[in-house]
């Protein structure tokens, strides 16, 4: 399958999709992206494309797929209250490790990995005192936009 078929697919699902979301409620439409949908169904169909050998270009999967982890890390940041921002590097190594793991297989030391990321910034949350709270608030301001 050629890139540019790819590219024709995203643009009509984007419309069907954008001419559907009219039949949605008030609330529902917005909380329903047209760009996220149609990414986010691009690159599962690719990736059951892939697992039948219909499609091999696993970078085109691995992009569409890191869309979609960055729209859901977004959400994240937008909808959880501000001091649980501190997990945002063990969220998005997260994201991508699960992405790796569906493309190209488990790795257990990654895993672990992950677990330990995940530990250590519990730890931080649950145990930081005044001592460490500059460097707990440089962990939740990492992203700010200046």
């Amino acid at each position: 399958m050629e890139f540019y078929f790819i590219l024709i697919w995203v643009i009509i699902i984007f419309f069907i999709l954008l001419g559907a979301k009219e039949f949605f409620s008030k609330k529902a439409k917005e909380k329903f992206c047209v760009v996220c949908v149609t990414v986010t169904l691009t690159w599962i169909i690719l990736l059951i494309f892939n697992f039948f050998n219909f499609f091999q270009d696993k970078t085109l999967i691995a992009i569409l797929m890191g869309h979609t982890s960055l729209g859901l890390f977004y959400i994240f940041e937008k909808r959880v209250n501000e001091k649980f921002k501190i997990f945002r590097l063990p969220l998005l190594l997260t994201f991508i490790s699960l992405i790796y793991f569906i493309l190209e297989g488990f790795e257990k030391i990654s895993f672990f990995i992950l677990i330990g990321l995940w530990f250590l910034f519990g730890l931080i949350y649950l145990f930081g005192n005044s001592k460490s709270k500059s460097f707990v608030n440089k962990l939740i301001a990492c992203c700010k936009r200046w």
